[in-house]
């Protein structure tokens, strides 16, 4: 398909040509190429409009949250020419549409014709194509606009469009954030993560449950990847951006927590009986405790503080465990909370609590208690 992005745009009767016909939904509709710049030139044109969507963020002034930071991580890896986008889906209503397919004898093309009406993004993807024309837009001007891209162009009423977004946007489960991130690292920060949980001998698969974003009460298994991903995307000062960096700071992670092990046997293997009694009297294997002592890392890190002389201070001599849950450090900052039985507590994983560990961890050994936010 020709690019078209710098022509005076399309008008109507708008030919597609080589189009596919596919049944889908009780229905025919149809399946074609277009290029970013094709895309691009529909939407100046009038002929793409970026209505119909059922989900509420799009229907604002401007798009919030995590829908605003998929739009962004798209465009930018459509800037980088290695966004995975998948099919492209718009919509053309034959209420208020008039269309015709055409076979082209000479070339051998099926074609469609739509000669009243526009495509719209009633059934999905709105996301994926305002990236497409923040990529185009972009001053950095790096995106291939012709890229080709598969579109499937629904004929759908109102209602039944609904109903295919619906299906589309519900039905099926995501899979689960530790089990993406340990296949896959998007970020940086994700990949640090993945080094230090593969390469550490404390760590792997049989101490971090990959498969889900949470450990059983009965398992031998100290936390989930999601958690040890999300306090290093979260705490980690380091901020890494070449290979160089990741080899280097995975290294110093991987040497300090053996150095944590040495001292705090409790963050590496146990048995199941020994892990079971940790979780009854102490914080260790809890959330907030792995994104306490992420933070309290990342400030010997940035400080140059040896791990190996920094670790030892949360062995006391006197008074109650650094981490039994019954320690009144905790409590006093928010971070365990009766649980409404007497003598019994439990912990809360807010972002204040997780601030808050980082704080009493790092006092504990010796560093900068300031906040570093």
């Amino acid at each position: 398909m020709k690019s078209v992005i710098d022509s005076d745009g399309l008008t109507l009767p708008l030919e597609i040509r080589n189009v596919g016909v596919v049944d889908d939904a009780g229905g025919s509709h149809f399946e074609c190429q277009m290029t970013g710049a094709y895309l691009v030139d529909l939407y100046r044109s009038g002929l793409l409009t970026l209505t119909g969507n059922i989900r509420p963020e799009h229907n604002r002034d401007q798009v919030t949250g995590k829908t605003k930071m998929k739009i962004q991580k798209w465009t930018r890896e459509l800037l980088d020419n290695n966004a995975i986008i998948g099919n492209i889906s718009v919509r053309l209503n034959p209420d208020r549409a008039k269309s015709e397919v055409w076979n082209d004898e000479e070339t051998g093309d099926t074609c469609l014709t739509i000669r009243e009406g526009v495509l719209d993004c009633a059934v999905d993807s709105l996301s994926r194509i305002k990236a497409i024309l923040s990529a185009a837009e972009n001053p950095l001007a790096s995106f291939n606009l012709d890229t080709r891209f598969q579109v499937r162009i629904w004929l759908l009423n109102d209602i039944d469009a609904k109903k295919v977004a619906t299906i589309y946007n519900t039905r099926g489960d995501k899979v689960n954030d530790s089990t993406a991130k340990y296949a896959y690292s998007e970020t940086q920060e994700q990949e640090l993560a993945r080094r230090l949980v593969n390469h550490s001998p404390h760590l792997g698969q049989d101490n971090v449950e990959v498969l889900s974003n949470s450990v059983s009460a009965s398992s031998h298994k100290l936390t989930a990847f999601n958690t040890i991903s999300k306090a290093i995307e979260s705490f980690w000062k380091g901020g890494p951006v070449t290979a160089a960096d990741l080899d280097e700071q995975s290294e110093w992670l991987i040497d300090a927590w053996d150095a944590l092990v040495d001292v705090r046997p409790e963050f590496g293997k146990l048995s199941t009986p020994a892990r079971q009694s940790y979780r009854r009297n102490s914080i260790s294997s809890t959330a907030v405790a792995i994104f306490g002592l992420i933070g309290a890392m990342s400030v010997m890190y940035a400080e140059g503080v040896d791990p190996q002389e920094a670790f030892p201070k949360l062995q006391q001599a006197t008074g109650p465990d650094i981490f039994a849950i019954d320690n009144p450090v905790w409590r006093n900052v928010g971070v365990v909370t009766p649980s409404g039985t007497a003598g019994k507590f439990s912990t809360r994983n807010s972002f204040p609590a997780r601030r808050a560990a980082t704080r009493v961890l790092r006092t504990a050994m010796g560093l900068s208690p300031e906040d570093d936010e």
